[in-house]
């Protein structure tokens, strides 16, 4: 894409909090526009952060209730291998702070066909979400999945990812990047695999254990732009509800780095607390293999459009 038709496409100062509507027709230039906001020198290349939520049609397997990571990992497995997201949304702010924009990737989805909850799809229509116009108008997931996983948004060098209860956000993203290859068995095949993508990520339902992502928003005075269950709306809320946290706090209590924000440069340990040291793996350990290991992973992500049958929604 042209260098000025990204600039043109940019977020203006004073728009970066209105959700762009990304649908197949405007997909490169708003996916230019979105790769520039969030490596973009000024916005502080890898010490960006972006906040991610995503809209998927319900569940074919219920989550059991315990705290077990293993049992809820084979539900969120069977469901993610089954379903194809409707919405990603993506929000970017600076190293600064400063929010950047957001964009919600509208994904082509047939309710017809596509595999869903009769609930789910009635609740995600009642937030406000025109299915007939993702059915005729959404990006091809095999497509949005090939342009992420070839830039420079995901790898050894990545800019951090925040998400709230992320389980099935970053579940649904490893599905893309992957063009479609079924999440692996086993809980610590998954953990690696998001390990060697997004080496840098954090949870917000890690530091703040209770309320929902609008209780909590309220509470703290964060304004919502947009409506609520939508990918766009709640990616920004995510992220501006990280922003007003007491970080200082935070860090005092988590975190050994004390530079503001914690995901710019020197502060990269906070964006590990998600899959942090409660499971063991060592952040050192992988950016030191990174450059070997994602090269394979590239090629056998990649490699799989090849020759190959891949379920991907027609």
């Amino acid at each position: 894409m042209p260098f000025a038709d990204v600039q043109r496409a940019w977020p203006l100062d004073g728009h970066a909090r209105l959700v762009r509507e990304v649908w197949a027709w405007n997909f490169e230039q708003e996916f230019g526009a979105f790769t520039f906001a969030a490596l973009q020198p000024s916005s502080g290349g890898a010490g960006a952060m972006l906040a991610l939520d995503t809209e998927f049609p319900g569940f074919l397997r219920e989550t059991p209730w315990t705290k077990e990571r293993a049992a809820t990992y084979e539900a969120l497995r069977q469901n993610v291998d089954q379903l194809w997201p409707i919405q990603i949304g993506v929000a970017v702010a600076g190293s600064d702070g400063n929010v950047r924009g957001v964009w919600s990737f509208n994904m082509r989805f047939d309710a017809d066909i596509d595999l869903h909850s009769k609930e789910s799809v009635a609740f995600l229509q009642i937030a406000g979400i025109d299915f007939p116009r993702h059915r005729v108008e959404g990006i091809q997931a095999a497509e949005l999945g090939r342009r992420l996983g070839s830039s420079a948004l995901v790898g050894p060098h990545a800019p951090c990812w925040l998400t709230f209860s992320g389980q099935y956000d970053l579940g649904y993203l490893m599905k893309l990047l992957t063009i479609g290859t079924p999440l692996p068995v086993d809980l610590s095949s998954f953990d690696g695999m998001v390990s060697m993508y997004i080496p840098r990520r954090c949870d917000l339902r890690e530091m703040l254990p209770c309320g929902s992502l609008e209780s909590l928003g309220e509470k703290l005075g964060v304004k919502r732009y947009g409506a609520a269950h939508t990918a766009g709306s709640d990616a920004l809320l995510t992220l501006e509800l990280y922003l007003r946290l007491d970080l200082t706090r935070m860090q005092e209590k988590m975190w050994s780095s004390s530079q503001w924000p914690g995901w710019g440069i020197g502060g990269d340990r906070m964006c590990n607390s998600y899959y942090g040291a409660a499971l063991g793996w060592n952040p050192d350990r992988l950016l030191l293999s990174a450059s070997a290991d994602w090269s394979y992973l590239r090629s056998v992500a990649f490699g799989h459009l090849q020759g190959s049958a891949v379920p991907w929604p027609l």
